[in-house]
């Protein structure tokens, strides 16, 4: 299962990451807009990192909905959220000298230092605390509260990629689905859903009936994966299906 659920991590992590770094350029400049407007950009900054993460694992749930016959469990589309949530980071990581030295070359830590003074003082801060904050601000971080920060990071972005692909596969249907009803019968079945395609071979219609995905064993589920979309992408073209239940053939 984790196999079936890389791709589309890694494609959403990317995603991710790409939406991610242009969301952290755009706060940058951000903050030398009015003081008000920067003080409250800073302050959902947060906001818009847990947005993102969610964001990026509910892509991942759709896009692993979509490359699977049958409906995902929460459980299973969160393995693409974690992996979409390794990507988003290690983007970030990468990325991380780049926006750096934007930052830096802008001066926003000093901007920053100044937004916070600014409120202390509107807030009747002492001026030996305004400055001791300010210190602590400009000040470089330590390495080890780099790592720290690094881990949190870590734990955010899995933790939320994984949540954000459960919910995808609570919200998005199979794409991998197709409705047949028998025109003798009317027997309803749903390929991919509440029914399986059995192909006899050439010269013989494919015999289509009822089945239960989930006791279907793992090896008989790719294949039976594998024919519905052969099934789907040709629409049946010179093929013909037989009714699991009144036996009667007809075409797709």
């Amino acid at each position: 299962m984790l196999k079936q659920m890389l791709k589309p991590g890694i494609i959403a992590g990317v995603v991710g990451g790409i939406v991610s770094v242009a969301a952290g350029v755009l706060v940058l400049y951000g903050m030398f807009l009015p003081d008000q407007i920067a003080f409250w950009l800073a302050s959902l900054s947060i906001l818009v990192t847990i947005l993102v993460s969610t964001g990026t694992g509910v892509l991942a749930g759709y896009l692993a909905q979509r490359r699977s016959a049958e409906k995902l469990k929460a459980g299973q589309a969160a393995l693409a959220g974690v992996v979409a949530g390794i990507i988003l980071f290690l983007s970030g990581l990468v990325f991380m000298p780049l926006t750096q030295s934007l930052s830096n070359s802008l001066g926003v830590q000093n901007r920053v230092a100044e937004l916070q003074t600014e409120r202390m003082r509107e807030m009747g801060v002492p001026e030996e605390q305004i400055a001791a904050s300010r210190a602590q601000t400009t000040a470089i971080q330590p390495a080890g509260l780099i790592a720290i920060g690094m881990v949190c990071g870590v734990i955010l972005n899995v933790g939320l990629g994984a949540g954000g692909a459960a919910l995808g596969a609570l919200i998005f249907k199979p794409a991998l689905r197709r409705k047949l009803v028998c025109t003798q019968c009317q027997a309803a079945f749903e390929i991919g859903g509440n029914a399986f395609i059995e192909v006899k071979g050439e010269g013989s219609p494919d015999l289509v009936d009822y089945c239960n995905w989930e006791d279907l064993a793992p090896d008989v589920a790719k294949q039976q994966r594998a024919t519905v979309a052969e099934v789907l992408k040709t629409k049946g073209a010179g093929r013909q299906w037989q009714c699991g239940m009144c036996k009667t053939a007809q075409a797709y």
